[in-house]
């Protein structure tokens, strides 16, 4: 990684070490995963988000929440999921979270509602995991802007290994309580299934997380 601080991670004390960790911003690269450069796409990745990333990892210490094909931490200074096949795919949150177990049912329930409030453009984005196999099972859906959406993949049926929804509604979401946050559903290793949510949005840090905006 270069040796030049990104001057947006300058901003919030990111480059003062983990005692400048501030609160209220967010890191998402699912901006940058849309129609990538794939032949310089590590390089740049690492160079716009590899530092923002190391230290909100190193920062955000709590409960693990992992399965084979995504890292969940939930903490007392946010929660972060980070894909473990393609760890370009990371999304951060300095937001307090709730975490609940549910049932299998009430699991399946609340990814049939965040489905439909995607389709009902109101969401930003959605990612679903559906298996770990090469080549992965998975979809992944980005609003651009109010007319065109990008989207890999399919959904399925299935009830997904991980499931992460970006809300932007104009009314209240009933899944998380506000007009706008971010479900994740994770179905851990142990075959629990953990709903994670957080209300609200903050400043996303790096400018690709305003792609399209």
């Amino acid at each position: 990684m270069s040796g030049d601080v990104n001057p947006e991670a300058r901003s919030i004390g990111l480059s003062g070490g983990l005692g400048g960790y501030q609160p209220d911003f967010e890191i998402n690269t699912d901006a940058a995963l849309v129609d990538p450069g794939w032949d310089d796409f590590a390089e740049s990745h690492d160079r716009r988000f590899g530092l923002a990333i190391s230290h909100f990892k190193s920062s955000v210490k709590g409960r693990t929440l992992d399965n084979e094909v995504m890292t969940v931490r939930v903490g007392k200074n946010g929660y972060y999921t980070q894909s473990r096949r393609f760890p370009g795919a990371f999304f951060g949150d300095t937001a307090e979270a709730s975490v609940e177990a549910v049932s299998e049912s009430e699991a399946r329930a609340a990814i049939w509602e965040a489905v439909a409030h995607y389709r009902a453009e109101e969401a930003q984005s959605m990612v679903c995991v559906y298996s770990g196999e090469d080549p992965p099972d998975f979809f992944f859906g980005y609003r651009l802007n109010d007319d065109r959406r990008y989207e890999v993949g399919m959904l399925r049926n299935d009830l997904p290994l991980h499931l992460r929804v970006m809300f932007d509604a104009a009314q209240n979401v009933p899944l998380i309580g506000a007009r706008t946050g971010v479900l994740l559903y994770q179905r851990t290793r142990s075959g629990k299934h953990m709903l994670v949510r957080a209300q609200g949005r903050r400043s996303p840090l790096l400018s690709a997380a305003r792609h399209g905006s």
